[in-house]
């Protein structure tokens, strides 16, 4: 009988337990700690953002973080918001054909897909007139850029965004006029000065012209009520 009750139990095997899983891998390959690449700054992310919308841009001057574009409406001599509203970056491009240092003002737009984009090219072209840096483009266009009261940190941004905005048109200027040949430089001049009479107005005879006594003074006028409705304007 006993033979028999060993091929009983030979007939039913013990449950074994369960496979465990095979770290092969880990065996075979001997460990590799892959350094984490280090934290981009604000500066280097705002760059690389701005980067791929525009190749030619190098660097990145100067930031303001909140800035809003108008554009002059000559028929009604009022300002107009246009819905381009964020972060103003005054940034340096790649040279021109010729060699001459570009620049450029963007606003990286919050309210919708379109920015705002402008090569500063002369400081002839731009006027400051608070609230607005205005600029002399296929419009005339204004750029309002918010500060905070004093003593806040921002209570001197806007006048020192103008002031880069200026500095850094009449460098592309003096870069241009550096390496263009006279010649040109001279034809250029007698080209618009013989301009006919539908030219673009330069904002020098737009804004800086004196009005005949009998006039009223639109521009002071303008701004007067710009600055009235300063707080309003954010």
């Amino acid at each position: 009988m006993a033979p028999q009750r060993a091929k009983a139990r030979a007939s039913h095997p013990q449950p074994q337990p369960p496979p465990q899983p095979s770290d092969y891998e880990t065996d075979a390959q001997p460990a590799v700690d892959v350094p984490l690449p280090p934290p981009r700054s604000n500066e280097e992310l705002n760059f690389s953002v701005l980067r791929r919308v525009y190749p030619e841009l190098l660097a990145i001057e100067h930031v303001t973080p909140y800035a809003a574009l108008y554009t002059f409406n000559l028929e009604t001599q009022q300002w107009e918001k246009v819905g381009v509203e964020g972060s103003l970056f005054i940034c340096q491009l790649t040279p021109s054909p010729i060699g001459a240092e570009r620049y450029c003002a963007i606003i990286y737009n919050r309210r919708g897909l379109e920015n705002f984009y402008q090569e500063l090219t002369s400081s002839d072209e731009m006027e400051i007139s608070d609230p607005y840096v205005i600029l002399q483009g296929d419009l005339v266009y204004g750029i309002w850029i918010f500060a905070d009261p004093p003593p806040a940190s921002t209570a001197n941004c806007r006048v020192e965004t103008a002031a880069k905005m200026m500095e850094i048109a009449d460098r592309a200027k003096a870069s241009r006029e550096a390496i263009e040949p006279t010649p040109q430089a001279v034809e250029h001049d007698e080209a618009a000065s013989s301009a006919p009479m539908g030219r673009q107005l330069s904002l020098r005879e737009l804004f800086g012209q004196q009005p005949a006594p009998a006039q009223p003074d639109v521009l002071g006028q303008l701004f007067m009520k710009a600055k009235q409705n300063h707080n309003g304007l954010g």
